[in-house]
């Protein structure tokens, strides 16, 4: 689609934009509103009077009608219209409050002549007010798509200043949306060979149509052609000229052509003999449909399970999934890219059905350390006499019955079933891939942040147990389970993280760890911000002794838990700015045991 002709779009902004207003409805301008702001400067009169809406309109409420401005609006949607109106005399509303009054008229159909007083008449009033008010309620109620109404808002102080409207139930269940007038022709219409194409250039309002056809390199007008629709029946370029009501010119083109039907091939008879397919890709016809149609043109086959539903034109929706599983014929036909149809042809489809779900893809083996299996797992169905069964695994052939049992874990991780109908001598081989799992070996963790800056970032590592290849799912504590290994925000306190393999196959505990709330930096630079550096206890730990040395070990500071901390000095003068180390022994209010915790923190300058 182009973009739309030029002189009927009006585009809301994220940001309110200013309009010009017709003061008199003859000059009469459109709008939407949507989501967003309609902001206009309002009509009023520096140097004299107000200026007085025209006399006859029946306005309502609406006893005095000073300095008018009107608009217009179509509903695209259907729904509830509730609109807010407000006049302040700043555009982005601040500064003094003014008068505002509105009123309204509708609902009429783009045919009407929307200013002709015996439209905006005591019949046609929807709304109006005349509060003393600075801010007015329109609400249209229910709407329909298509409807027109007409909006005057007037200023009844007289003063410079902005009006606002905006759609308020914009979104919201059941409301209704306005038109932005968005339209034009496409830029290209596509026909068929000996069809018609109908050119649709309806415009809102329009007052008269002109059409032309290019010749020779120049537009020559077509005769007595002045409706909104053009029926066209030659390749070419089309040019229309619309004038509205409003004295605007429209102007747009669009090139329409005509290309040939595709040619239609019946296919060879489509066989289905796997016994794990529960339906038929027809797609996979399509080359053979197509073939010697030209190779540049874009093809659609359209399958259809009757003449009846060809007749109706009730397509097989998904021709890629067919699961008519059973003998029969269907029909088939071309669709190009323009929309030309081929002639019809028939589609022969034979099936003899294995049913698919006899063996996945891939078969899962938990197993514990020690590569021993925890439970024994039974593979296959048993079809009935009228099958025959052969089980490999690798190239060794293990079993001919319809269920293998496997109680250990292979030597290999490829098995293999060929599955065969005895009486439609109609085989299908299956292939599956053994995999075994189990819980990881063991877990480690690495710690990072703390509960006083960005809060403590906990990232766990499974190692995995007999198979690399594993997946786990990770648990803080008894918390929900998650795919990803990192732990944010953790709060201090004992903690441990569990992972399980996903498909069921075990899951290994950490041991517990502690998380104690130190900060990670601090700036003695006298600012009041970050000038000491210490750890307080909380309700699960309570802080003994807190020992501070340099990256070299040497103890730089012990520090009293109840004093005021360290101001990064060392014998009187201030230390450089480096990372630094401590040692904290601390009780574990909850257990009773004293532990010892080491870690280390920035001193930056």
């Amino acid at each position: 689609m182009k973009p739309v002709f030029a002189l009927l779009i009006f585009f809301l902004l994220s940001f309110p934009s200013v309009w010009a207003q017709g003061e008199v409805c003859a000059n009469i301008e459109p709008f939407c509103a949507g989501g967003e702001e309609f902001v206009f400067a309002n009509t009023y009169n520096e140097n004299g009077p107000p200026i007085e809406a025209e006399i006859g309109p029946y306005y309502g409420d609406l006893t005095t009608q000073r300095n008018p401005s009107w608009y217009f609006l179509q509903v695209q949607e259907s729904g509830r219209l509730e609109f807010l109106i407000s006049q302040t005399q700043n555009q982005d509303g601040s500064g003094g409050i003014l008068d505002v009054d509105y009123a309204v008229w509708g609902a009429f159909s783009p045919k009407d002549d929307i200013c002709d007083y015996d439209m905006l008449s005591e019949e046609n009033l929807v709304n109006s007010s005349y509060e003393p008010d600075s801010t007015e309620r329109m609400d249209l109620g229910e709407t329909e798509a298509g409807e027109i109404y007409v909006v005057l808002i007037t200023n009844h102080s007289n003063k410079n200043g902005f009006i606002k409207l905006e759609q308020v139930n914009a979104g919201q269940p059941g409301a209704g949306l306005t038109d932005c007038f968005q339209g034009g022709l496409e830029d290209e219409i596509y026909g068929c060979e000996g069809e018609t194409v109908i050119v649709d250039g309806t415009v809102l309002f329009a007052d008269e149509y002109t059409w032309f056809v290019e010749k020779n390199g120049s537009f020559e007008e077509m005769v007595g052609e002045t409706d909104a629709y053009l029926e066209v029946e030659e390749e070419g370029n089309y040019k229309l000229i619309v004038s509205n009501r409003f004295s605007e010119v429209i102007e747009d083109t669009v090139f329409v052509e005509f290309n040939p039907e595709p040619v239609a091939n019946e296919p060879g008879e489509l066989y289905i003999c796997d016994d794990s397919q529960e339906f038929i890709d027809l797609t996979g016809l399509n080359p053979e449909i197509t073939a010697g149609n030209p190779p540049s043109e874009i093809l659609e086959v359209i399958y259809y399970e009757s003449e009846e539903q060809l007749e109706e034109d009730e397509a097989i929706a998904n021709p890629g999934n067919y699961t008519k599983l059973e003998t029969h014929e269907i029909i088939a036909l071309i669709r190009s890219e323009s929309g030309c149809l081929s002639d019809p042809v028939k589609v022969s489809i034979k099936v003899e059905v294995i049913p698919e779900e006899v063996l996945a893809e891939t078969i899962i083996l938990c197993a514990d350390l020690q590569g021993n299996i925890l439970e024994d797992i039974e593979l296959g169905e048993d079809l009935g006499h009228n099958y025959g069964y052969e089980w490999f695994l690798g190239e060794q052939q293990v079993s001919t019955q319809p269920i293998l049992v496997l109680d250990e874990i292979p030597l290999t991780d490829e098995l293999r079933l060929k599955i065969t109908d005895i009486k439609g001598n109609c085989s299908r081989s299956f292939q599956s891939e053994i995999l075994v799992f189990s819980a990881p070996e063991r877990l480690e963790f690495e710690i990072q942040g703390n509960d006083f800056q960005e809060g403590y970032t906990v990232t766990a590592e499974a190692i995995p147990g007999i198979s690399p290849d594993a997946v786990y799912e990770f648990q803080l504590d008894n918390g929900p389970w998650q795919e990803s290994n990192v732990f944010k925000n953790v709060p201090p306190g004992r903690h441990n993280i569990t992972a399980r393999e996903i498909n069921g196959c075990g899951a290994t505990t950490s041991l517990y760890f502690d998380l104690v709330g130190y900060p990670r930096f601090f700036t003695p630079n006298s600012d009041g911000f970050n000038d000491s550096w210490k750890i307080d206890g909380d309700e699960d730990i309570q802080v003994l002794k807190l020992f501070i040395f340099d990256r070299y070990g040497k103890l730089i500071k012990q520090l009293n838990p109840n004093g005021a901390g360290w101001d990064g000095s060392f014998g009187g003068r201030d230390l450089p700015a480096n990372d630094y180390w401590f040692k904290l022994e601390y009780l574990d209010r909850n257990t009773g045991k004293t532990n010892i915790f080491k870690s280390h923190f920035t001193l930056k300058r």
